[in-house]
């Protein structure tokens, strides 16, 4: 399931920039279904990448991102490392006045030790880890805005028209005074913008295909299966695998990716805000929602075929 190598061989069907489809009434009535029993507010856009059907239920509405923002992070230091060869192997040396809260490792590690950028990247992705994030995003730019403008400008670059990173994690000193800062804390973004985003990846075309496939294996091994990969068939298929990444703050559950199996492709974003269960056990009734709709994706994808 987790295996870094991968073919994708996909037909695409070039369509509008935004998102949007005719979504299906019996799909709509069980995602709103799922939705309603975490109490909360959801926003799904999907795309067949055979046939070009689009899923798509309040895809251009605004979301916290929660750890979703930490994909473009990684996207923008690739580009940035095509300008700079050197910049992925750059020594990094791991300070403890630096060290955040997260579900990383880099918060265990002892001061003094240096790891390569780009494996400070990985851990960005493969386990959410926020120091890993800070340490990245200040390999971006020179002062604090012109980090966060090296990420936004690039979203705006390839389309993205409400993806913004607003702050470095745990950054309380940096976080700016603005209501899009209080709403959606280090980031915010819709639906259609994160599928758009996976569609140009699963297309070679971030940077080029080259690096988009070196991004993929990244999100191949990210760890978090509570969500979107939580109730796929990969006993079922041996062709199956996900590439994604996902977000979890008390009431928000975000889920994107890419998945593949012989029988269809298709890129996702699930967005889900102000569930009624705050916290993150694995049993959250939010946490549910996400997979629930990850698998009906699924089951309309490969039943429709290529």
């Amino acid at each position: 399931m987790k295996s870094v190598a991968f073919v994708l061989h996909l037909c695409f069907v070039i369509l509008p920039p935004a998102l949007h489809g005719q979504i299906p009434a019996q799909i709509e009535r069980r995602i709103q279904f799922y939705a309603a029993e975490g109490g909360g507010r959801i926003g799904v856009a999907a795309k067949n990448l055979h046939t070009g059907e689009v899923i798509a239920l309040d895809a251009d509405s605004l979301f916290p991102t929660a750890s979703i923002i930490k994909l473009p992070v990684l996207m923008e230091l690739f580009y940035q490392s095509e300008q700079q060869p050197a910049l992925l192997r750059k020594p990094i040396p791991l300070y403890d006045s630096l060290k955040k809260p997260s579900d990383g490792v880099l918060r265990l590690l002892h001061e003094g030790q240096t790891l390569q950028l780009i494996d400070i990247a990985t851990l960005m992705i493969v386990l959410s880890d926020n120091t890993a994030t800070n340490y990245v995003i200040d390999q971006l730019g020179t002062t604090h805005d012109e980090k966060l403008e090296a990420v936004n400008a690039r979203m705006q670059s390839l389309g993205l028209k409400h993806t913004r990173l607003l702050n470095k994690l745990y950054s309380w000193t940096t976080k700016k005074k603005t209501e899009e800062a209080r709403r959606f804390g280090i980031g915010v973004s819709c639906p259609s913008d994160m599928a758009m985003l996976l569609e140009k990846l699963a297309k070679g075309e971030v940077v080029n295909k080259s690096v988009s496939d070196s991004i993929i294996a990244i999100l191949r091994n990210q760890q978090d299966v509570t969500k979107a990969a939580r109730l796929l068939p990969f006993m079922e298929d041996t062709t199956l695998w996900i590439a994604n990444k996902t977000g979890t703050l008390d009431d928000v559950k975000n889920d994107v990716g890419i998945v593949s199996c012989s029988r269809s492709a298709y890129v996702y974003a699930i967005f889900y805000d102000e569930g009624k269960n705050l916290g993150e056990q694995v049993d959250n009734s939010a946490t549910l929602a996400v997979a629930r709709v990850s698998r009906l994706l699924f089951d309309y994808f490969t039943q429709k075929g290529n």
